[in-house]
């Protein structure tokens, strides 16, 4: 166990955009020290080079190492004697940049989603559990207060036994750079913003798909109203059963103009829960409301305090942990295969869909209960 008093050693992959923000969360902290980064392009680092000098007080110019390549991230590892690794490269990458680092001793958080395809996210999170080492994922808003007290809402019977469902999210997004490109994206928008939503539905209500029904396409209008090809997905549209019986839509949109719009409504027998601009809750039969709780004594603040504090032994639960991976990835997977269908609207079985990767669906329970039985949720 590392001393509440050591300053924890960070090596990061890929910080460049979002990765630079998670990379300046660790380098503002006093218990912290970004010492080295990798990418395969210099203006990434130079990026990040400049915010450690804007953001961090007394930071002393080029105090980390750089490491510039596709297959430097494995001596960054060799060389730099690490306590955590950040994952912060394109979809695609998450699966080997993460299996390397858990492998070389390294605690890890990974940005959304933790691997494209499920098996691998079974994977990842075992390698973790077996070797006793922190697997944090990139799903911010499960420290959120609205979601927090949304999840806790359901888990108290707030709305009985959840029976529909409805997850929009709504976002211009137009693919650009390497989430334009599938090789590098692995699932165009389901699988970048959409990941978000489909994880924190999951998470909400603890539960796994059994079958989509649905579609995506590839369709983008520029801001002059001209359709731009594109090579991912753009748009998603899933009737979903869940394994509780729940039925539902998800709804993951990226060309819109809206700019951004979410909304998720989640209807029990006993009540409902709509998350759009806060929190409200209509029990059976009586008047909607304002819904919130006091935010839980004690816990963590972002996903980069929940890693620092399970490494230095002031957390004791992971409110990421790599099991939110695994049931994202599947339900994502089954949506994402849904539209590769030869009809306009096609059927995935979710049980189907993790059987070509080795597991079954009892795999996935007794790993959710080995998980909670080490307080990972």
């Amino acid at each position: 166990m590392v001393s509440k008093n050591d300053i924890l050693r960070v090596g990061v992959i890929g910080p460049g955009g979002a990765g630079r923000g998670n990379t300046l969360g660790f380098a503002t902290r006093p218990d912290t020290e970004v010492v080295a980064a990798v990418d395969t392009h210099e203006a990434s680092l130079d990026a990040l080079e400049n915010g450690l000098t804007e953001r961090v007080d007394g930071y002393k110019a080029n105090s980390f190492k750089r490491y510039l390549g596709e297959y430097e991230f494995v001596e960054m590892l060799n060389h730099e004697d690490l306590d955590i690794v950040g994952v912060f490269s394109p979809h695609s990458l998450h699966d080997i940049h993460t299996k390397y680092a858990l492998r070389a001793g390294c605690h890890v958080i990974v940005e959304k989603p933790m691997a494209n395809i499920v098996g691998d996210a079974i994977a990842i999170t075992k390698i973790a559990m077996g070797s006793g080492l922190h697997l944090v994922g990139g799903y911010q808003r499960h420290y959120q207060d609205p979601y927090i007290a949304s999840r806790r809402a359901i888990t108290e019977g707030r709305i009985g036994n959840l029976q529909k469902f409805d997850v929009y999210m709504a976002q211009r997004w137009g693919a650009r750079g390497w989430r334009g490109d599938p090789r590098f994206s692995g699932g165009g928008q389901p699988n970048d913003s959409g990941s978000h939503y489909i994880d924190l539905f999951l998470w909400m209500t603890q539960t796994l798909p059994v079958e989509v029904y649905g579609t995506t396409d590839m369709k983008f209008e520029d801001d002059d109203g001209n359709l731009v090809p594109k090579s991912v997905e753009i748009n998603s549209y899933s009737d979903v059963t869940l394994d509780n019986d729940a039925e539902g839509t998800i709804t993951i949109l990226g060309n819109t103009r809206v700019g951004f719009e979410e909304r998720i409504v989640l209807e029990g027998d006993e009540g409902t829960i709509e998350i759009k601009n806060g929190i409200r809750y209509t029990p059976k039969g009586g008047e909607t409301a304002p819904l919130s709780y006091p935010r839980p004594e004690g816990y963590p603040q972002d996903k980069i305090d929940q890693l620092v504090g399970l490494v230095k032994g002031e957390y004791d639960v992971n409110y990421t942990s790599g099991i939110n991976g695994v049931r994202t990835s599947w339900l994502t997977n089954a949506i994402l295969e849904a539209g590769k269908g030869p009809d306009t609207k096609n059927r995935i079985d979710c049980d189907a869909l993790i059987e070509k990767e080795g597991y079954t669906r009892q795999d996935v329970l007794a790993f959710i209960d080995e998980c909670a039985s080490k307080s990972c949720y």
